[in-house]
């Protein structure tokens, strides 16, 4: 290898590490403003000795560890949950526009959660994200019929407007089955997409799933790089297609089914991100990954933000702030692609 391929690569090198860092801080910094921002002043000191000294007679340390702790934490994990799921699908498809809101998995998620609902009243969290990855599977099944029958050359337009076809659908769905059976007013702000009123014990349930959900997208991060290349390139090197396929539609159904059921269908996140990553890491999926979970969290956690403040004392819903980012760069995509 060349000195000058060398000094290339640690150049590539120094700036991804330089771009984690400040992202990183950029995190840390968004979520501890989770922990200050509020209806409720809390002060610097109550919000430390609720970490060293936690006393549950202070309603300062009170809000941050039963309130903002877990905010904070179903936040980040929603974020990184999204963005890896859109990267995947992207990867795995070819298709830049795809993501889990725009072809229907989190409507068939959710639809998949409130029937859960109807049918089990005090249905507990993982039950829950049972029934979400069934509704997010069934919706990747419409897709899939979608595409075969138009011979696998589906363009990326067309799967966005299948999906959002499908969405449409499933969405429709749900409301009139919600208000049928009378449970409209639970759903209402959780179909708009939130993590407010998150408890910790909702957090610790969805943790490990989305653990696995990252361990199995890094697993076959090498092979969706190669699939970026075409099927013959990939095969050509080795890979198993339908086993990189599985494993990947199976970490987007971890993913997306237990970040719906723990905030709702909060769309835009797995479609924004993933772009974004691959303009300033490249294609290499190895740094995709990762890099798409940091930026996600990152990107959910100032929407958060800026949900609270936007019109205080009421809380603007969480999905509507990522809406305002995703739609005009969705229109923008469909515009620059022009179906091809």
């Amino acid at each position: 290898m060349s000195s000058s391929n060398v000094r290339t690569r640690e150049g590539y090198a120094l700036r991804n590490t330089f771009l984690g860092i400040i992202a990183l801080i950029i995190l840390i910094a968004t979520s501890l403003g989770s922990l200050f921002i509020g209806i409720r002043y809390i002060s610097v000191d109550d919000i430390i000795q609720s970490f060293i000294a936690y006393d549950p007679a202070s309603i300062g340390q009170m809000i941050i560890q039963t309130l903002r702790l877990p905010r904070m934490l179903a936040g980040i994990i929603v974020g990184i949950s999204f963005a890896v799921s859109g990267a995947l699908m992207q990867g795995v498809t070819n298709n830049p526009m795809a993501s889990p809101s725009i072809l229907g998995i989190n409507a068939g998620a959710s639809f998949g959660l409130a029937v859960g609902m109807i049918l089990f009243p005090f249905l507990s969290l993982n039950g829950s994200i049972l029934f979400s990855f069934v509704g997010a599977a069934l919706a990747t099944l419409c897709i899939l019929t979608l595409a075969k029958r138009v011979g696998g050359k589906a363009t990326p337009v067309y799967l966005a407007l299948a999906g959002t076809a499908i969405s449409a659908v499933f969405v429709a769905v749900t409301h009139m089955l919600v208000v049928y059976f009378q449970v409209a007013q639970e759903l209402s702000f959780w179909t708009a997409g939130g993590i407010s009123g998150i408890r910790m014990e909702q957090v610790v349930l969805v943790l490990p799933w989305t653990i696995i959900g990252l361990c199995i997208a890094m697993y076959v991060s090498k092979s969706v790089t190669l699939l970026s290349f075409g099927e013959d390139v990939a095969i050509g090197l080795g890979s198993n297609l339908n086993r990189v396929r599985f494993l990947s539609g199976l970490t987007v159904l971890i993913l997306s089914g237990s970040a719906v059921a723990l905030a709702g269908p909060i769309g835009f996140v797995g479609l924004v991100i993933p772009h974004i990553t691959r303009k300033l890491v490249g294609i290499d999926y190895r740094l995709v990954v990762p890099f798409s979970a940091l930026f996600g969290a990152v990107l959910v956690m100032i929407a958060d933000v800026i949900a609270r403040i936007i019109n205080p004392p009421f809380e603007t819903p969480l999905g509507a702030i990522t809406a305002l980012v995703g739609v005009p760069f969705f229109i923008y995509l469909a515009n620059r692609k022009g179906g091809k």
